[in-house]
């Protein structure tokens, strides 16, 4: 399965920006490695939008706009419990993404590693 152009152009613009690359950073490293623990028990793999604030050290309004971008893109699920809502990575979108991203512009001899300077 491929991508339309305009789906991958919509991925491609949600993770163009540092703070939504440092949000998925934080739901990939999960309560295991952020030293705090999920309000309520929940969602295997997901953390809590109040966490994602603390740890981004930003104003809720602002965390949940930049959730909203990489969560209308496909990037993220999303889980409500009671008051809370966690995030976590959707893999099956970024694996099409990598997939997409490979078949439009990388040539089957490239290997990763190569010199990204020419």
């Amino acid at each position: 399965m491929s991508l339309s152009t305009e789906k991958f152009a919509q991925i491609a613009k949600a993770l163009s920006d540092p703070i939504r690359i440092k949000i998925l950073d934080l739901i990939q490293a999960g309560y295991d490695q952020l030293g705090a623990s999920p309000p309520v028990a929940c969602c295997s793999g997901g953390v809590c939008v109040c966490d994602i604030q603390e740890q981004m050290n930003m104003a809720q309004s602002k965390v949940s706009y930049h959730l909203r971008e990489l969560k209308n893109a496909g990037l993220l699920h999303e889980t409500t419990v009671g008051k809370w809502n966690f995030y976590a990575i959707n893999y099956t979108t970024m694996k099409l993404f990598q997939d997409e991203l490979q078949r439009r512009y990388l040539l089957e001899t490239e290997t990763v590693g190569t010199n990204l300077d020419h």
